[in-house]
């Protein structure tokens, strides 16, 4: 599968745990999370990474949205967060997409469980 926010997360044909929605951007919960609290938020459009991000106001602001609304969530029940993006070769996915996380590491890079 080359693009799962595509193929199966924006239409639906995969259930998420919704956190924020626009007709631009969504944030859910990771599927199969890296850390012990891992949100996602994506364009529903297809935009390969940032390297290749067009200015575009509205999905700025929806972005932000996003951002702020799931940050705040963290910063109030836990204290804080990191805020990441992937780019190229680093890609598991080439859609963009931020990752929200915290807590403690349950995967490596490569998808394996940390024990």
């Amino acid at each position: 599968m080359k693009d799962i926010y595509c193929e199966l997360i924006i239409p639906g044909k995969l259930p998420v745990d919704i956190i924020f929605e626009t007709e631009r951007v969504m944030a859910f919960h990771h599927t199969q999370p890296y850390w012990e609290r891992h949100v996602v938020i994506i364009p529903k459009a297809h935009i390969d990474s940032l390297a290749n991000y067009v200015d575009d106001v509205e999905l700025n602001k929806d972005f932000f949205e996003a951002i702020r609304i799931v940050t705040k969530q963290f910063n109030d029940q836990y204290g804080g967060c990191r805020i990441s993006s992937n780019v190229g070769d680093y890609q598991s996915s080439k859609h963009l997409h931020w990752y929200v996380h915290q807590g403690k590491r349950l995967r490596g890079e490569d998808g394996k469980a940390i024990h």
